[in-house]
């Protein structure tokens, strides 16, 4: 996902690792939702060296296995290590011992003949990202847009940057949990978007959906929100003329796809039809959307 500025994401890197404390008791997180860095009690860490980098996100995301410094070497150079990797490995370890050396315990633990990351005394936020936008999916399905759009948006905020991870992306494995984080925000920042539609807060939706139409120009639904957010605050021509045509042009012109529900939102908005049911039918056309 490219860069974008966006209401929902204004709070500082610290801001939110506070926020995650106070709702852990969590003294350290461990950062993949942006740049890779590391909060200790001792302060911010980041700009830490590449290898450190990797090392630390393999872990993060392995977090329930224990790996031995041949499975990290395999993940982290890809079949291609150098003679010392086995050696760098355990340095890094070392490296981020120290770093965590204000917890009580070991939060690098060995473990059947591997290292893992402590299941206590340290945060990920793509943990906790990940657990919030379960609970807010659920909260949506059963029809709390209130209660989905405030759990939803506590877990958006907890990024600091663009992408997952953006900083160890040549490493494969990471790369794949990189893509799926970056997707699973897509859809959390969808149902946030539809949250406020249905609530009566179009204003709230618009910035959301104006970067996203703008980041993921042939996704469908993104675009059906806009229009009908647009018709909800009153600038029914806008939606049904330069949205509709641009629109159009991604979905069908640059895909040779149909859009079919594009093309009958269009026709409502042309007849007239009242905003909150412009909503509902977008609703009802995509019953079978992977968020639903």
């Amino acid at each position: 996902m490219g860069a974008h500025t966006n209401p929902l994401f204004t709070k500082t890197v610290q801001e939110r690792g506070l926020e995650m404390h106070g709702l852990t008791g969590c003294a350290g997180t461990v950062h993949l939702l942006g740049p890779v860095d590391v909060e200790t009690p001792g302060g911010w860490h980041g700009g830490l060296p590449a290898q450190l980098r990797k090392v630390l996100a393999v872990l993060a995301v392995n977090r329930e296995v224990s790996l031995s410094a041949d499975q990290i070497v395999k993940r982290v150079w890809d079949g291609d290590p150098p003679e010392s990797a086995i050696q760098m490995v355990r340095n890094q370890v070392r490296a981020l011992r120290r770093l965590f050396e204000a917890f009580d315990g070991d939060v690098v633990e060995r473990s059947h003949g591997g290292y893992r990351l402590s299941a206590g005394g340290v945060e990920v936020d793509a943990e906790r990202f990940r657990s919030l936008v379960q609970e807010g999916r659920l909260r949506h399905a059963a029809g709390d847009a209130a209660g989905a759009v405030r759990l939803l948006t506590r877990g958006l905020d907890l990024w600091h940057g663009p992408e997952a991870m953006v900083d160890v992306r040549d490493v494969p494995d990471l790369q794949v949990e990189a893509v799926g984080l970056d997707e699973l925000r897509f859809q959390a920042e969808e149902m946030v978007a539809e949250g406020y539609l249905v609530l009566g807060q179009p204003e709230e939706a618009l910035p959301i959906l104006r970067a996203l139409t703008t980041l993921h120009q042939y996704r469908e639904w993104p675009w059906l929100q806009l229009m009908a957010a647009q018709a909800l605050i009153g600038r029914r021509v806008e939606a049904s003329d330069e949205t509709y045509r641009a629109a159009q042009h991604h979905l069908v012109g640059m895909t040779g796809l149909d859009a079919p529900l594009l093309a009958e939102l269009h026709r409502a908005l042309l007849l007239g039809v009242d905003g909150a049911e412009l909503v509902a039918m977008i609703r009802r056309g995509h019953g079978d959307h992977p968020d639903h």
